[in-house]
């Protein structure tokens, strides 16, 4: 019983001494484990310090126990890949604050350019609208005149008329008093005759003696009336002789009269024409003036609305050149390299290098920026 009792006294001595010393490899591990979840925990501390800084150059460089491996070089290929895709984004963050800078510019121009385009239609459409109304009012002239000239060629015909039938009026006075002479004549040897007879009728009376007394005083009487006839007859012949010439050149006057107003109606005639043709022409030209007067206002309200889109434009360029001014600054306070790529923080306006050199990281698996390519030819220049 002794023996057994040393024995198990022996086990329980040696079993405290195991748990002892598994206690103390245990702590030892502990200790261990806790010193590289310290170190651990410091280097990616550090490193994320770094990170919400901006600085993307920082990697972890101190060895990590190999449980800890994965984590470290996990943490620095995502440095790598967030560093080259921030490189990426800065670059072309460049170019677009370049593009953004030439659209802007480009707009203001086009902006300027489209409204001194839509002022100077304005003038041309206001000025377009007095030459309508004016060519309008030429063509109503026009119209008035063709009026005026065929009413004046229709009282010339109508005086010529007026005066042909004068003329014949006066031919026939004309005839009318050479008849009258004739007439004139006749009874002027009516008179004559008459005369002789009353004459030898008082030859005969004296022969007669006291009987043919009061026979010859009826010869005197009647041999004075053929005397009186005879004279009136001189003087109405006289008188028709005087106003004959007067009457010759009245005809001749009211003729000639007559050919003037047919001179006259024919050259109405050709006026007449002459002012259709121009009427004619004045309301084409009224007509067309008309389309294109309504083609300018219809230019002028689409100019006038490319005006305001472009002013939109204008804004919305200059409102992306401020997002991107705003992108570029926070790009900015990413730390990437001993290189910084351009981030366009020159003129806004100006053009990037047509082969401008691209940050390239190392271990980099995302895309790189093109360079953007300057225009050979300014599109905006030739608006």
């Amino acid at each position: 019983a002794a023996l057994e009792k040393q024995r198990v006294e022996a086990e329980a001595v040696t079993r405290r001494e195991e748990a002892e010393a598994e206690r103390r490899q245990n702590g030892e591990r502990q200790q261990m484990t806790a010193q590289e979840q310290e170190l651990v925990v410091g280097e990616i501390g550090s490193g994320l310090a770094k990170l919400s800084d901006g600085d993307l150059t920082y990697r972890i460089e101190q060895s990590f126990p190999a449980a800890y491996v994965k984590l470290k070089d996990d943490f620095n290929a995502a440095m790598d890949e967030l560093s080259q895709t921030m490189s990426t984004i800065a670059g072309t963050t460049g170019s677009i604050r370049s593009g953004t800078g030439e659209i802007s510019q480009a707009s203001d121009d086009l902006a300027r350019r489209t409204e001194q385009q839509a002022a100077s239609l304005e003038e041309t459409a206001a000025a377009l609208n007095e030459i309508t109304a004016t060519v309008k009012r030429t063509a109503e002239g026009a119209n008035h005149a063709r009026d005026v000239v065929a009413r004046a060629k229709t009282g010339a015909e109508e005086s010529g008329v007026v005066v042909g039938n004068a003329v014949e009026a006066m031919n026939g006075i004309e005839a009318s008093s050479k008849q009258i002479s004739n007439i004139i004549g006749v009874i002027d040897e009516i008179a004559f005759q008459t005369n002789l007879l009353a004459l030898n009728a008082g030859v005969e009376a004296a022969r007669a003696g006291e009987a043919g007394r009061g026979f010859a005083v009826v010869a005197q009487e009647v041999r004075g009336l053929a005397q009186r006839s005879a004279d009136a007859a001189k003087e109405i012949k006289t008188l028709i002789s005087t106003s004959s010439a007067p009457v010759g050149q009245g005809v001749e006057l009211v003729a000639r009269t007559g050919q003037a107003l047919k001179d006259i109606a024919d050259q109405v005639g050709e006026i007449n024409t002459i002012v259709r043709e121009i009427s004619s022409s004045a309301q084409e030209q009224a007509t067309g003036l008309a389309e294109v007067n309504t083609a300018v206002h219809q230019m002028d309200q689409v100019t006038q609305q490319n005006a305001a889109m472009v002013e939109e434009s204008t804004a919305a360029s200059h409102r992306l050149t401020q997002e991107t001014s705003e992108l570029v600054r926070l790009v900015d306070r990413f730390e990437l390299g001993a290189v910084k790529p351009a981030t366009g923080k020159g003129k806004p306006g100006a053009r990037p290098a047509a082969n401008a050199p691209q940050l390239a990281v190392v271990g980099n698996t995302a895309r790189k920026p093109q360079p953007v390519a300057a225009n050979e030819t300014d599109s905006w220049e030739e608006f």
